[in-house]
C-alpha cells in the first residue's frame, strides 16, 4: 500500500535547498519517482522517504498526515529493535518528531524504543531510564500492553548497568507479568512476543535465576508446539542447556546444545549452528570421531 504524505512540502523542502528534482534523486530513487512524491503524496518505500528526507533535513513527520503512516515507520524501527539492531533503529527513530505522534499509542512506543537506544547507542543510562518511565507512566495506552512489558526489562537494562541487581529482578518480573498477559490476550503477533521472551528468559539466567528462566523456556515451548512453529525454538533450545550446564546438569545440558544446533540448521541459523559445532560442543564432536574410527571398516548394527 502506497504511503500518503504531504508532497508539497517535499517540493518546498527541496526548492529552499536549492536543488532539482534529479539532484535530489541522485543515489537515492528516480527522478519520477520524485516527481510522484511531489505531484501525488505518494511514495510505495519507506527507505527511500527516509533518504529523502534525511537529504534535505527534514524529519518524517514533518511530510506525513495520517497516523497509519506513523504505525508503517514504526514497523521498521520495531523490527530492527527487535533484532538488537540498535544502530540501525537510531537511525530511523532521528526522523521522528515526538511532538508531532497524535495518539498515546504512538507516543508510549516511541518512548520504550528511545529508551534502548540512549541505553545502547547514546550509552546515556539516566536518559533511558527517563523514557521507559515516560512509557509506564505517562503514555500507557491501556492497562496491560507489550510496550509496557518491554520498557520493563529496559528499566531492568538501565539498572543492571548501574550495577543495581536487587532493582534489576524485579523489572524482569513485572516484564514477565505482564507479557504473560498480553499474550493470554491474544492482541499481539506470537513472534514478536517470543522475541522479548527470549530476551527475559536470558536475563533471568544472568542474574543465575536458573528455574524460572527454565520455567519460562518450557511454557515457551509448549505455546510454540502447540502453534506448530519453530521460530526460536533452537535459541530457546541453547538458552536451556545453559541453565542446565549452570545447575551441573551436564549431560542435559549437553543433549539440548545438540537439540539447538539440528534445530538451528533446520531454521537456518547457521551462525548457531556452526557456534556449537565448531565451538560449544567440539570435544564431543572430536570423541565421536575417535570413536567411529575405531570401527572403520566394521560392521555397525543398531537394534
Amino acid at each position: 500500500m502506497a504511503m500518503v504524505i504531504t508532497g508539497s512540502l517535499i517540493r518546498n523542502a527541496r526548492k529552499n535547498k536549492g536543488m532539482s528534482q534529479v539532484q535530489l534523486a541522485d543515489g537515492i530513487c528516480t527522478q519520477a519517482t520524485i516527481s510522484s512524491i511531489e505531484n501525488q503524496n505518494a511514495c510505495t518505500s519507506v527507505e527511500i522517504l527516509f533518504a529523502i528526507c534525511k537529504k534535505l533535513d527534514v524529519k518524517i513527520t514533518d511530510v506525513t498526515k495520517n497516523t497509519r503512516y506513523g504505525d508503517k515507520v514504526f514497523s521498521y524501527i520495531e523490527e530492527d529493535m527487535r533484532n538488537h539492531l540498535y544502530a540501525d533503529a537510531n537511525k530511523h527513530i532521528d526522523q521522528i518528531d515526538c511532538k508531532k505522534l497524535n495518539t498515546r499509542y504512538l507516543k508510549g512506543k516511541y518512548h520504550c524504543y528511545r529508551g534502548f537506544i540512549e541505553l545502547y547507542i547514546n550509552d546515556d543510562i539516566n536518559e533511558a531510564i527517563y523514557n521507559f518511565n515516560l512509557q509506564l507512566t505517562q503514555y500507557a495506552a491501556e492497562e496491560f500492553t507489550f510496550y509496557q512489558a518491554w520498557s520493563n526489562l529496559g528499566i531492568r537494562l538501565a539498572y543492571q548497568k548501574l550495577g543495581k541487581l536487587n532493582r534489576a529482578e524485579g523489572f524482569i518480573d513485572s516484564s514477565a507479568k505482564i507479557l504473560a498477559k498480553v499474550k493470554k490476550a491474544g492482541k499481539h503477533d506470537m513472534i514478536v512476543i517470543v522475541d522479548l521472551y527470549v530476551d527475559i528468559i536470558a536475563a533471568y539466567a544472568e542474574l543465575e535465576k536458573y528455574d524460572r528462566a527454565l520455567m519460562l523456556i518450557h511454557e515457551i515451548l509448549h505455546e510454540l508446539t502447540q502453534r506448530d512453529l519453530i521460530y526460536k525454538v533452537d535459541v530457546l533450545a541453547e538458552l536451556e542447556s545453559k541453565c542446565l550446564y549452570a545447575k551441573g546438569e551436564v549431560v542435559q545440558g549437553t543433549m539440548k546444545q545438540f537439540a539447538a544446533m539440528f534445530i538451528a540448521e533446520l531454521r537456518g541459523n547457521t551462525e548457531l549452528a556452526e557456534k556449537i559445532l565448531k565451538r560449544n560442543q567440539v570435544h564431543i564432536v572430536e570423541m565421536v570421531k575417535n570413536e567411529l574410527a575405531k570401527n572403520e571398516g566394521h560392521p555397525t548394527f543398531v537394534k
